[in-house]
């Protein structure tokens, strides 16, 4: 079913918010660690344009633990918030230990104790340091975890390696087969993996779904227009990517699983009028925020891919509330919908789905973040693929 005849349904997925509105957050990052056990080289916090994680704390404090919980109570309960979650990120955000971890959660029960506002926590780890005790306190406090892995150790350990450049994913595999386990198998969140088009993408999916995970998010590498993606260097125009995923959907999706790939699900949700489950699909305002180790309120913590400095606001959570950094003039650019992208954007037929592509991808130091997604022809086609398979398929039921 061509693109251009699929209507979308969703208010949300375009309205724009008015000039005195305030879009309240809702996923609040927190970086809980500001070092990490790893060296990957394609981490856009340790081995890419910006430099800030120098100057942060190695561990977020109580201190500024409490005060950012208190933060958000406060948005919360200004807004009729019942429900938003606390991503735990780094870094590494379980270097701190059990004993880091349970500072963190149990100030965040302290301060919403007695309160209809209910806190999602959600651990993003590599997964190296994960046991047992630290098992037990996620079921205490509800914790579910999310395990950054790109695929079998051959593929995984090219770019994901320790400080000394030694592979992991024998270690990693091990700490899989306890996470996993009957005992701990209901904290698993599923896996974030980083596209590799020298990989096999059959090979990929067809591991990681070895572990029946919840979910598989597949991310496109963090790259722009002055450092292009692999593959892409001479042709931006060329669509490895997209020929990548395409052979991972049309395995998923013809061998019924209970994986959630959000890539794809994404698509098929804002096809039919729902909004995206992921920030990198639609028109759907933002509502996610970082908050660093020392307390300082950032924006979207992939954009250190793009210069140095790029997610500086000029925000602390002891001295702004987030009402404040909502009306700030860089929140309210991914706010506004298609009248915030660039021209070509806004003439594409799919541009209602893809959303213009996630906003680091979009950077170039010429024009800012004013060009579509230097992954635009891949995106459009895996939507217009996913389409047509959607709608082969709705014709036979």
């Amino acid at each position: 079913m061509p693109v251009e005849n699929i209507r979308l349904t969703s208010k949300s997925s375009t309205s724009e918010p008015k000039v005195d509105d305030v879009i309240p957050f809702t996923t609040y990052i927190w970086k809980i660690a500001s070092r990490c056990n790893l060296n990957c080289s394609y981490c856009y916090v340790y081995n890419s344009a910006d430099s800030t994680w120098r100057k942060q704390p190695f561990f977020m404090s109580e201190k500024v633990c409490h005060q950012a919980a208190l933060r958000i109570r406060e948005h919360c309960m200004k807004h009729d918030t019942r429900k938003f979650a606390i991503i735990f990120h780094g870094g590494e955000p379980l270097l701190g230990g059990i004993e880091h971890l349970d500072m963190l959660t149990s100030k965040i029960d302290e301060v919403f104790s007695g309160t209809n506002i209910e806190p999602v926590l959600v651990v993003q780890s590599n997964g190296l340091l994960f046991t047992p005790d630290i098992g037990d306190l996620m079921l205490k406090r509800k914790v579910s975890m999310g395990i950054s892995l790109d695929g079998p150790p051959k593929i995984n350990d090219i770019f994901r390696v320790d400080h000394r450049g030694r592979p992991v994913s024998a270690q990693l595999e091990e700490c899989l087969k306890l996470l996993i386990s009957p005992a701990y198998k209901k904290i698993f969140n599923g896996f974030l993996t980083v596209i590799n088009i020298s990989s096999d993408p059959l090979e990929v999916v067809k591991y990681l779904l070895s572990y029946d995970p919840p979910m598989v998010d597949f991310l496109l590498p963090h790259n722009n227009y002055d450092r292009p993606p692999l593959g892409k260097e001479r042709d931006l125009e060329s669509t490895p990517y997209g020929d990548w995923l395409i052979k991972v959907f049309d395995y998923w999706f013809t061998h019924k699983n209970n994986t959630d790939i959000r890539f794809f699900t994404s698509i098929m949700r804002i096809l039919f009028g729902v909004s995206s489950s992921v920030e990198g699909f639609g028109l759907s305002p933002v509502s996610i925020i970082v908050i660093e180790t020392n307390g300082d309120i950032e924006a979207l913590d992939a954009l250190k891919s793009t210069y140095d400095g790029s997610t500086r606001l000029g925000y602390n959570v002891f001295e702004n509330d987030f009402d404040t950094v909502a009306r700030n003039p860089a929140i309210r650019s991914r706010q506004g919908g298609i009248k915030d992208l660039c021209e070509k954007c806004k003439e594409c037929p799919v541009v209602e789905v893809c959303g213009g592509g996630y906003l680091p991808h979009r950077y170039s130091s010429e024009r800012g973040y004013n060009n579509p997604s230097v992954y635009s022809a891949d995106l459009e086609k895996v939507i217009r693929h996913i389409s047509d398979a959607v709608y082969s398929e709705m014709n036979t039921l």
